[in-house]
């Protein structure tokens, strides 16, 4: 489907899901209008689903909430449902408690291995997938679509670590869909600014999610929310990824005198995200920054490059991204992507540990049968 039809599919489950809370409340059940029970969270997600004809196992928590109910009823699937909600800690212990939870309810109709397997997928291709915020640059980071707001011309832009070739895009169809996904992602950004007049919340920020509304003070958010901006803050002495943005920043910086300039609000952007970029090419510092020099398929700063080592040493590190990516991107967002990616690499360290002790468990089991067989 289209950028546009999965953002009607979403206004759907959307109004499916108020219908459902405004049902509750109608019946004297606000409790259950604010927290709807997981019955009809999985029915309103069923009927979506089915509106287009897709099997609603495509959700993949529905197969884990069924494999609970099997075990437990729906009281079992109801503690499932409320871990996928917790959102405390990035959602490291939730990425370690599912794996739990799979392992627990593993069944014939589950499978626990095919099941984290698509799991994991689905997170790595997320992860590779660029923030859908951006009306001017469309797909995953190797290959993207970028728009050129002076000339109003799309081009492709195709990396393979070591070059990027960029083409402009001809076909009339790939044209349309990628103007009809630019105009709805100007759209939302305009839908962001509208709030009701009495909303007390209209000033604020908006979170990500999932949030609780029970917030005592707009003003004063919750000890959770400030532990998860922090802890998804490279700028802090004790964030993991402190040295490395550090490194990015005084890179950025030595670029801008190398060029006579002063580091500005674009410095700060093309540092935050360079971090994301040596983060998820494997990168364990930065060396150097340095822009692309001109060549037959690249143009003169066109790339901006992150080196691990010598640049003349054969054996150096680096990873490149277009310049123009680097300096718009706001820094918010490369450090949500960096956080997300944190949590992905998390998610599959909690995996391996699981099947190496499965492995041993059976070894384990294995020995125990021949000595009692000795």
């Amino acid at each position: 489907m289209s950028e546009r039809q999965w953002n009607d599919f979403g206004v759907d489950l959307m109004q499916y899901d108020l219908e459902r809370r405004q049902h509750y409340q109608r019946s004297g059940r606000p409790e259950l209008a604010l927290n709807l029970p997981v019955r009809d969270i999985e029915d309103v997600h069923d009927a979506t689903f089915q509106k287009r004809n897709i099997n609603p196992d495509a959700w993949t928590p529905r197969q884990l909430l069924d494999a609970a109910r099997r075990h437990g009823g729906d009281a079992e699937a109801e503690k499932v449902w409320s871990m996928m909600l917790d959102n405390s800690a990035l959602g490291l212990n939730r990425a370690t408690q599912t794996v739990d939870d799979v392992r627990k309810y593993d069944d014939a109709q589950l499978d626990a291995a095919s099941y984290v397997g698509r799991m994991t997928g689905a997170r790595i291709q997320a992860s590779q997938t660029l923030p859908i915020t951006d009306p001017d640059r469309i797909g995953a980071p190797n290959f993207s679509y970028m728009y050129d707001r002076q000339t109003h011309s799309w081009n492709t832009w195709v990396s393979n670590g070591e070059q990027t070739v960029v083409q402009p895009v001809r076909d009339p169809q790939q044209l349309r869909e990628l103007d009809d996904t630019r105009a709805l992602r100007l759209e939302r950004q305009q839908l962001r600014q509208q709030f009701h007049p009495d909303d007390p919340y209209r000033h604020q920020p908006i979170l990500r999610s999932p949030q609780t509304l029970a917030e005592a003070d707009p003003a004063q958010p919750a000890n959770a929310e400030l532990l998860a901006a922090r802890a998804s803050d490279p700028t802090r002495p004790d964030h993991p990824r402190h040295a490395l943005h550090q490194q990015c920043v005084a890179g950025t910086q030595a670029l801008d005198r190398q060029l006579g300039r002063s580091p500005d609000a674009d410095s700060a952007c093309m540092a935050a995200s360079l971090t994301d970029l040596a983060a998820r090419n494997g990168l364990e510092r930065v060396d150097h920054v340095q822009l692309s020099e001109r060549g037959r398929t690249v143009q003169a700063g066109e790339l901006v490059f992150v080196v691990q080592g010598d640049p003349k040493d054969p054996a150096h590190l680096r990873a490149q991204m277009p310049t123009e990516a680097a300096v718009r991107t706001p820094v918010a967002q490369s450090f949500e992507r960096l956080a997300e990616f944190d949590q992905q690499q998390a998610l599959a360290q909690t995996q391996q540990a699981a099947r190496q002790q499965d492995v041993q468990q059976q070894e384990a089991q294995r020995q125990g049968a021949a000595a009692l067989r000795i």
